[in-house]
């Protein structure tokens, strides 16, 4: 460990990194599976009040601003007017699979199925179905995962051109012209990234083929589906073309 890792523990504790969180929350009795990430953990609140109510499953993406609650104190007011003390916990189940967005809340009682998608700032106050996408305060489903999926793959050239528009207009290398170097379409290589059995051409797409442990279905997948374009030089060409 490094002297400025050594410091930063010092200072955050348990909220140090993504896996010292997760290693503290399954200390006291919190279920959580593989390969789950807590992008921010001194940005989210994860009710530790009773932990061992928390089951969260693997592969789970947890981002900055995150609330998951077990209970509620909304009581306190009954027992300011009447004096009545009510109890209040509801366990959370979040299955495999899942992405939950920025600044969501999970209340009391809530189970998230497998293979979801939460977008930024909902209320997740009942339970998502698996396979499903689901935004919004309350929270409301708006279309399967398959869906969503597709959705996704027609906007990849569209927002690679917007991405190589903005590197162009404002970075400092995209200002003195020339061409890209390819991390920073780590995301979008399969439009443009040759099908071969070897190494990928960028230490970035292997990065990004490594996420969350499931290297082998992505390259499986990679095999499978024929690039929209057939070299790097063809894409920046259409990508320069869409810009005039």
């Amino acid at each position: 460990m490094g002297i400025k890792q050594a410091i930063k523990k010092i200072v955050m504790g348990p909220k140090a990194s993504s896996q010292d969180y997760v290693n503290y929350l399954r200390s006291n009795g919190m279920v959580i599976g593989n390969n789950t990430v807590i992008y921010s953990p001194n940005n989210c609140v994860i009710d530790q009040t009773r932990p061992w109510m928390i089951e969260i499953g693997d592969n789970v993406s947890i981002t900055t601003g995150v609330t998951i609650l077990t209970h509620g104190y909304d009581w306190s007011v009954f027992k300011g007017i009447y004096g009545d003390v009510l109890g209040s916990a509801g366990r959370v189940k979040i299955g495999n699979n899942v992405f939950i967005g920025m600044n969501s809340t999970i209340l009391k009682g809530v189970t998230i199925g497998n293979n979801v998608v939460i977008g930024a700032n909902s209320l997740i106050n009942k339970n998502v179905p698996d396979n499903s996408v689901v935004v919004g305060n309350p929270q409301r489903v708006v279309c399967d995962i398959d869906s969503y999926l597709e959705k996704r793959r027609a906007a990849q050239v569209a927002e690679a051109a917007d991405l190589y528009g903005c590197w162009k207009r404002n970075s400092s290398d995209g200002k003195r012209g020339g061409v890209p170097p390819k991390e920073i379409f780590s995301e979008f290589f399969w439009l443009f990234e040759p099908r071969t059995e070897g190494s990928l051409s960028d230490s970035s797409f292997e990065s990004v083929m490594e996420l969350r442990g499931t290297r082998e279905l992505s390259f499986s997948r990679f095999m499978q589906l024929e690039p929209e374009f057939d070299s790097y030089e063809d894409f920046i060409d259409y990508l320069e073309e869409a810009l005039r």
